[in-house]
């Protein structure tokens, strides 16, 4: 009979940092405590070059607290990733040492190959759903496509768009949201070009079942769920929708005023208030631009491959 094993998984990501603990028995995977921090590691990195004293320091400290909800929870191991678009910091070493010196933890520095195929067997693994898959996941500072079956990813592409960095190109927390969100949206539409005939030749006459995963997606299921839901992730993992309602959502959610907007989504996910709207906007995007209408919401993703992958070994 397999032993239950308690593993901890922590993703570093280019704004959230996330932490799954589950109870792994053979290859059945039990989340028992999950946390998120936005820590925006990333933040100013496309400007300067370097990761800034005050990310990495709040990086750190959400890392020691999550360290301690491992040791809490008895986990045995824990496995720590970093996101591949660390290597454009000078400083990346500064970091790394810092988190190995401070912290005893030794983060894998992924590649963009990496989390492509983490995010989408992260997600496919536990799909009741033998046909065509299509995962779109909005991350930070990028966002990822990927398709196949539950056994096979046939492609991926990282798309150099995401829901921080689109807000702070073009501003869509700040209210001016019409021209704004004309220009963005025009902006995504540019980078979705680079894949266009590829996706659209796998799509065509295919019966495909559309899964959207991470921070932006959870947030929105729990928005239209009740934004006084506790997070359940049974019930995000069973929330269906369609890009005509996504797209309103995204729009309503943009039009209303920062602070106003932090106050609503106070207990849902105050920390994502400022870019929602943006992330919203991304994947109504690449639904509307692919044709695709349905979806479906997925509590896992790049954690729960890398943890699945982690066990395997």
């Amino acid at each position: 009979m397999a032993k239950d094993r308690i593993i901890s998984v922590i993703d570093i990501g280019s704004s959230s940092t996330v932490l799954l603990v589950a109870s792994c028995v053979g290859s059945r995977i039990e989340p028992v405590n999950e946390v998120y921090a936005i820590t925006r590691l990333f933040d100013g990195l496309e400007q300067s070059s370097v990761l800034s004293e005050n990310s990495i320091s709040f990086t750190l400290r959400a890392l020691d607290e999550m360290k301690r909800i491992s040791a809490a929870e008895n986990a045995e191991d824990i496995v720590v990733t970093v996101a591949s678009g660390i290597k454009k910091a000078e400083n990346k070493s500064e970091f790394l040492v810092r988190c190995h010196n401070e912290l005893s933890i030794f983060p894998q520095v992924l590649s963009t190959k990496d989390e492509e195929k983490y995010s989408y067997f992260g997600v496919v693994q536990e799909l009741a759903w033998d046909g065509p898959i299509f995962v779109v996941d909005v991350g930070g500072s990028s966002s990822r496509i990927a398709y196949g079956s539950r056994n096979l990813m046939v492609g991926a592409h990282t798309i150099p768009v995401g829901a921080f960095t689109l807000d702070e190109n073009f501003k869509l927390s700040k209210g001016a949201w019409i021209h704004n969100w004309i220009q963005a949206k025009s902006h995504i539409r540019k980078i979705l070009f680079s894949c266009i005939d590829e996706i659209n030749s796998w799509v065509a006459g295919r019966k495909i079942l559309v899964v959207a995963s991470g921070g932006t997606a959870t947030s929105y299921a729990r928005l239209i769920i009740s934004n006084e839901t506790p997070y359940d992730r049974k019930q995000i993992n069973s929330t269906t929708s369609f890009l005509k309602q996504i797209s309103a959502m995204s729009r309503q959610i943009s039009r209303i005023p920062l602070d106003k907007r932090r106050r609503m989504l106070q207990i849902l996910d105050p920390a994502r208030a400022q870019t929602l709207p943006a992330g919203l906007l991304i994947f109504s995007s690449i639904l509307d631009f692919f044709n695709l209408d349905e979806f479906r919401i997925s509590a896992n993703g790049l954690r729960y491959g890398v943890l699945a992958n982690y066990i395997k070994q």
